[in-house]
């Protein structure tokens, strides 16, 4: 309902109302800026809510020796409640101003907007959402626009450590962000549960996967295939959705690898705010799903496009397929840090030819392929991103104790 009146409503209106929350918000600043800060107090946020690298490293805090006082910053309106010693607080509101204004150590994947104030000896670190990127982002993507440039110049200039999780992802905070400080080469917090999980067959993973399942209303009989195509602009999400013919690919997958799948659909956020919907895939609609990386969890293959998550998955050793009907325009209008047609993966421009890809997997040419892909882009990710942001984290508080 929200996002259907944010379309409904003016651009003016919009604007008018942007300028005045700054002002408000910026105002408390200055004023809970005059408490003193907490040395032990850690704010954590993420626009999209309780989710990524933050929610990650939080995990990762509340397992330290030390008691903190742990608060998690989350857009959104719908939120999973996190566990006991980690305290829940909505992104825009005065308390959260407040927490912001006397932690110790700020964590964001996003950027701080402009009515941010940050003060001597704050620590902020910036983890970014995107990992190895694809498209290309920050300043060196078309058509952002001055505004959003100018904001994320402006979190850039406020960050004290980027994370990192490759040499290559280290240049494109360099020359993207404009970034001149520390990088620490952590790799991405977010991936730890999937790197650990996926495949895994002790109790622990096992059960954890049988939750993930549960929740999905799924037994956990059959195979899983996660298709999650990105997000491309209003109504132009709709042509890729009608082009993938699901019942095909069923047929192709259990050809090959000799299951039965259940076939998820997973649709970008901003393309279900256009009111674009899975239904006209066919398969389960998980959209709604918080967490893509559970999901991944207990994906046996994916099926994407341009999302970053190609990578992401891949780390697993388990097969993933580009479906991209409109590669050629996307790559033209979006712009792409690596020559689409040489990524280490099967890609298909129709449903035929992803059928055909899929029947003719070979896993070692693809395995070999994206061995040497992600040892040039000197990529690392083993699993223990969480544990070595935390440590930065800890040595920054022990500093001011």
């Amino acid at each position: 309902m929200r996002s259907f009146i944010k379309r409904l409503t003016p651009e003016r209106l919009k604007k008018l109302y942007r300028s005045l929350r700054g002002r408000i918000l910026g105002a408390a600043f200055g004023v809970f800026g005059r408490l003193p800060i907490r040395q032990d107090r850690v704010v954590l946020e993420n626009v999209w809510g309780y989710g990524d690298n933050p929610k990650s490293i939080a995990l990762a805090l509340r397992k330290q020796k030390k008691k903190l006082d742990i608060i998690f910053v989350a857009g959104g309106t719908k939120q999973t409640a996190p566990p006991k010693g980690i305290k829940l607080v909505r992104a825009g509101s005065l308390r959260a101003v407040y927490y912001l204004s006397t932690a110790r150590v700020w964590v964001d994947c996003n950027h701080k907007p402009y009515y941010v104030r940050k003060r001597n000896g704050q620590f902020y670190m910036q983890t970014w959402h995107g990992s190895l990127p694809l498209k290309r982002i920050e300043g060196d993507a078309k058509g952002l626009g001055a505004r959003y440039l100018e904001e994320a110049a402006y979190d850039t200039g406020l960050a004290d450590v980027f994370l990192s999780d490759s040499e290559f992802c280290n240049d494109v905070y360099r020359h993207a962000f404009g970034y001149k400080g520390r990088i620490a080469m952590t790799g991405s917090p977010r991936l730890d549960n999937l790197l650990k999980n996926a495949g895994a067959t002790d109790k622990r993973a096992l059960k954890r996967r049988s939750a993930i399942l549960s929740r999905l209303g799924l037994k956990g009989n059959k195979a899983i295939a996660l298709y999650a195509p990105t997000f491309r602009g209003g109504g132009e999400d709709a042509g890729p959705l009608k082009a993938f013919d699901a019942a095909e690919t069923l047929k192709a997958l259990k050809a090959r690898f000799g299951k039965d799948f259940e076939l998820l659909v997973k649709l970008h956020p901003l393309a279900l705010s256009y009111g674009c919907g899975a239904g006209a895939v066919g398969g389960r609609d998980v959209s709604s799903y918080p967490n893509i990386y559970e999901l991944l969890e207990v994906t046996d293959v994916l099926i994407t496009d341009y999302s970053n998550t190609m990578f992401e998955f891949s780390y697993t050793g388990r097969p993933c397929f580009l479906f991209a009907p409109d590669s050629d325009r996307y790559a033209r209008e979006r712009g792409m840090y690596f020559v689409y047609d040489r990524l280490p993966f099967p890609i298909a421009a129709d449903s035929a030819a992803l059928s055909s890809e899929i029947r003719n997997y070979d896993p070692e040419r693809y395995a070999a392929r994206g061995q040497a892909f992600y040892r040039d882009l000197g990529v690392r990710e083993d699993g223990r991103a969480s544990l070595r942001a935390a440590r930065i984290i800890m040595s920054e508080i022990n500093k001011g104790l």
